[in-house]
């Protein structure tokens, strides 16, 4: 992919010294982009809302784009259409109560990668399909039963996805 995932970076240096209440709204869309070493999403769109508070930043949007895993039943590859809704503070470095809490750089760049990298693989589904009819393989031969019968009817992988 073309695009490196420190491409979401954000310059929010210029909202630390405005007023409390102070918001800007932003846009933004990939076509494909690696926002991580182990994620890569295809159609990333954004769109959300950075306002300043007494604590740092507030992050408010959503977040979506479609994911390459793995088909459930018949371990084909599959994608899945994911989004998320996303409410995050950063917060002023003196204000950190909890390591795991987000927090604004000295540089001034968030990057936004790791937050959505989190709320995508929070929504991606449990059971993947490559599609909804997908018949799965067979316990005892491992045909894919999408492709083809074979003569075993009890080895079917049977199970709502």
């Amino acid at each position: 992919m073309g695009t490196p995932y420190n491409a979401l970076k954000t310059n929010i240096g210029f909202m630390l010294n405005k007023p409390i209440g102070f918001s800007r709204d932003f846009s933004l869309a990939y076509d494909e982009i690696r926002i991580s070493s182990d994620l890569e999403v295809r159609n990333l769109k954004s769109d959300y809302r950075l306002s300043r508070t007494q604590e740092g930043l507030l992050f408010q949007g959503t977040v979506s784009g479609e994911i390459d895993t793995q088909c459930a039943r018949c371990l084909e590859p599959a994608s899945v259409q994911v989004k998320a809704e996303i409410d995050e503070i950063y917060f002023f470095p003196d204000r950190v109560h909890d390591e795991s809490e987000q927090v604004i750089p000295e540089d001034g760049y968030i990057d936004l990668g790791n937050v959505f990298r989190d709320y995508l693989l929070l929504e991606m589904p449990i059971n993947s399909l490559c599609k909804p009819d997908c018949k799965g393989i067979c316990t005892e031969c491992g045909q894919n039963l999408n492709l083809a019968e074979c003569e075993h009817t009890n080895g079917r992988i049977i199970f709502d996805a």
